[in-house]
């Protein structure tokens, strides 16, 4: 009876207890399980799995020798105003009252934006080019859980004003670029860099070329693990639904 109570108490705080992303490992491309052995997709109940294309993004490129986590993106209360937007939109490179603005995690923010997949990703789309600003081997990139976003209201940037140019509001708006309203909590954030989302869209990527004929939905590759605001705290992300290559 002794042994019984030991064995389900072990089962239950292995059920709750939070895990550190080094537990599960990362998707290296060539089999479905972690560096550990353990399947990121079935987490039963140590740890979070979300679907990529239900978080909000941010990429931050940090100088060299500055510590990556410095990069990170904390803050809990957001207050952009489609004026704000319109402007930081238009003053990419810097200007004062620009404001954090967010991307969602789909295909072209990878390819136009943040230059980690190839120019052109396929036959059916136009080659483009991502910022120079954005280099891939120094890049933070922090995420804004779904349990987040769904606290958060969209902010779109407003109209251009008389005499400027609506380029790079087109531009901005092709890609979802946006700015954000509302009150999240620290535990809806989760952080990686842009180094292991390249590793894990060009497993995507090379496996879409692969199955170019017949689209084969086995990306068992397709995941990133993501630590939250609690470093002993993991999250995955899930890229499975990119096997088209959404837009």
């Amino acid at each position: 009876m002794h042994l019984h109570l030991i064995t389900l108490t072990a089962a239950f705080f292995n059920a709750v207890t939070a895990i550190p992303c080094s537990e599960i490992g990362w998707s290296t491309g060539r089999d479905s399980a972690g560096s550990a052995g353990l399947n990121p997709f079935d987490p039963q109940g140590r740890w979070e799995v979300v679907k990529a294309n239900d978080c909000w993004a941010r990429f931050q490129t940090y100088a060299i020798g500055q510590n990556p986590i410095d990069a990170r993106v904390t803050k809990t209360d957001f207050e952009a105003t489609g004026s704000q937007v319109r402007h930081t939109i238009n003053n990419y490179f810097g200007s004062p009252g620009n404001i954090m603005l967010w991307l969602p995690l789909a295909t072209k923010v990878f390819n136009t934006y943040a230059n980690i997949l190839p120019e052109q990703i396929s036959r059916d789309h136009e080659p483009v080019s991502g910022p120079s600003s954005i280099i891939r081997e120094l890049t933070t990139v922090s995420i804004i859980l779904p349990s987040g976003a769904k606290k958060l209201e969209v902010v779109r940037p407003e109209g251009a004003e008389q005499g400027e140019s609506n380029e790079n509001l087109k531009r901005a708006d092709a890609m979802g670029i946006t700015g954000l309203k509302g009150t999240i909590s620290s535990s809806d954030w989760a952080y990686t860099t842009a180094a292991e989302l390249q590793s894990v869209m060009m497993s995507v990527f090379y496996h879409t070329v692969g199955h170019d004929t017949q689209p084969d939905g086995d990306l068992s590759n397709a995941w990133v693990t993501a630590e939250k605001a609690d470093r002993n705290e993991c999250v995955v992300i899930d890229f499975r639904d990119f096997i088209k290559f959404r837009l």
